[in-house]
């Protein structure tokens, strides 16, 4: 598996997740990731066979398809799992392309980067998404993003403990969130209208804001919440920075805020949840809802921000009997649907048909090196749908 980089995240630590699970079935499984990232504790945590990438964060990368190949003819791989769309190119270019070893890639973005070859088996995480890549991908399979239900557990890592070492009170209602702090899908937006929300719930307000996470918005993050600290004159918004086990973040939280896989892992601790888009999405999982998201995926766009997390936040806020309720409604949702088990049972399958039927193809091939090298010459390499 190559993961696209080991900062917390959920595409990574599913990544991670299934790596172990799919060892402990009994096949050899070897990850290479970049240097940096609480998440490399994870993964000794995990006990498993990590690479070390030498570049971070950059991708076409010839060092990086270097060390990949590398690993795979040593190791003598019968399959390469790229995670997200630079290490695709990478492993497409690299060990698929020059050993022939086949590959799978898995997105669990909201959308699926145009420099996926398209003859390579495809696992997306959203029902719709499936629908979409069908139309221009040969193989794609659908697989929700797994929750270790057993770990994420609301008796897992303490609660009381939990909303100790940050301070909270037993009259505080914390809300949660753990996420990687970058642009991407208005993630960083998303935790600054949070903040905007308790800045604006004043100072006799019991709400309280948790932000776990790093990444390039980091500093712009403290900054406003060292802001909106000063200005109420009491520790409102907690930033927490990147923890090698997130859990206690959730576990401390009476309201999850997030997207993807961190609100899954909310529902596995027992909590209600509010599911943050991109343009100021914001809206709160509910027996009404969960369609919508199962279809989706736990993500939407365009809302009026602050406006619609207030609303989706005020029964929350004020109603301890809807919070158990909703955080319950979560919990099974997530125990029936989202089984870390049967996922890698289901990706020990791809790998088996893949490791026997995933040849090149040297017109898919052709056109991911094209796109690669005409936006790199531009310098515009970025996420590229896969319409474009």
């Amino acid at each position: 598996m190559y993961v696209h980089h080991m900062e917390i995240g959920g595409s990574q630590l599913n990544a991670l997740e299934l790596a172990r699970e799919t060892a402990a079935r009994g096949h050899d499984v070897v990850v290479l990731a970049p240097p940096g990232g609480a998440l490399w504790d994870v993964a000794r945590r995990f006990g498993l066979d990590m690479v070390t990438l030498p570049t971070h964060l950059t991708w076409p990368s010839p060092r990086n398809m270097a060390r990949a190949v590398s690993a795979v003819r040593r190791l003598r791989a019968d399959v390469v799992h790229a995670y997200e769309w630079g290490p695709a190119i990478d492993v497409a270019l690299g060990p698929h392309l020059l050993l022939g070893t086949p590959a799978v890639v898995t997105t669990l973005s909201m959308y699926v980067s145009g420099y996926i070859p398209r003859h390579v088996p495809l696992i997306v995480g959203t029902r719709r998404l499936a629908q979409e890549a069908t139309a221009r991908y040969r193989q794609v399979r659908l697989m929700e993003p797994p929750v270790d239900t057993i770990a994420n557990t609301p008796s897992s890592v303490g609660g009381a403990a939990a909303r100790d070492r940050w301070g909270f009170g037993p009259d505080d209602v914390v809300l949660s969130v753990v996420c990687r702090l970058s642009d991407d899908l208005d993630k960083t937006a998303g935790v600054l209208e949070a903040m905007t929300l308790i800045e604006r719930a004043g100072r006799t307000s019991p709400l309280r804001l948790l932000v776990a996470g790093e990444g390039p918005r980091s500093a712009d993050v403290a900054a406003r919440a060292a802001a909106v600290n000063a200005a109420l004159g009491r520790r409102a918004v907690v930033v927490a920075g990147p923890l090698d086990d997130p859990r206690p973040a959730y576990d401390a939280a009476d309201v999850v805020l997030g997207m993807g896989s961190s609100v899954l892992r909310g529902m596995a601790f027992g909590k209600p949840v509010v599911v943050q888009g991109e343009l100021g999405f914001w809206r709160r999982l509910e027996e009404e809802t969960l369609p919508t998201f199962l279809d989706q995926g736990w993500y939407g766009s365009g809302g009026a921000g602050v406006p619609d997390l207030s609303a989706a936040l005020e029964p929350l806020v004020h109603d301890v009997g809807l919070r158990l309720h909703l955080g319950a409604f979560g919990r099974r949702v997530v125990a029936e649907r989202f089984s870390l088990t049967a996922a890698a049972q289901q990706l020990e399958q791809v790998y088996r048909s893949a490791a026997l039927s995933g040849r090149r193809s040297a017109g898919s091939l052709g056109r991911t090196a094209a796109l690669v090298a005409r936006d790199t010459a531009r310098g515009r390499l970025r996420e590229r749908h896969s319409g474009g």
